[in-house]
């Protein structure tokens, strides 16, 4: 530093160092004023990047199809799709195909008898999977205090 002074002073004279002093002053605080707004200028430019992000985000959020994406986790290849429509086509197709039956004009209009629907009734008695106690035993042996008898 003493060496730049030094030859300031020589080039520039003891007269007019003060002037170009100043001078220099002025324009260093004018590079630093253009730095800060610069900097603040790619602050400015990085948050609203990272707001951008963040829009992008919600939007995407917004537009998200739930059902869609079940599907193509469930059933990315779509025959699981494709079967349920050949099984709806089939039951719609049974149902056109069954000959309709005129009733007598004596009869009192009343709907056909409705068929037995099927009742699958389970033989055991099997506690869930998820039970850790076993199924209550049947209690056809108890005596009227709720024991059971044994007799020797």
């Amino acid at each position: 530093m003493a060496v730049i002074a030094l030859v300031a002073l020589i080039v520039i004279g003891p007269k007019e160092l003060p002037q170009a002093m100043r001078a220099a002053t002025k324009w260093i605080r004018k590079a630093r004023s253009l730095a800060r707004e610069f900097q603040s200028g790619v602050d400015d430019m990085v948050r609203e990047a990272d707001l951008e992000d963040a829009r992008k985000a919600i939007q995407t959020t917004q537009n998200f199809d739930v059902d869609k994406a079940l599907e193509q986790t469930i059933d990315p290849t779509g025959d699981v799709r494709d079967e349920a429509k050949d099984l709806e086509r089939t039951a719609q197709s049974d149902e056109t195909e069954k000959p309709v039956t005129q009733q007598d004009d004596a009869s009192d209009n009343s709907p056909a008898p409705a068929e037995a629907a099927t009742v699958i009734e389970h033989p055991l008695k099997v506690a869930p999977a998820h039970s850790v106690t076993p199924p209550a035993e049947d209690t056809a042996g108890a005596d009227a205090d709720g024991g059971t008898s044994k007799r020797a």
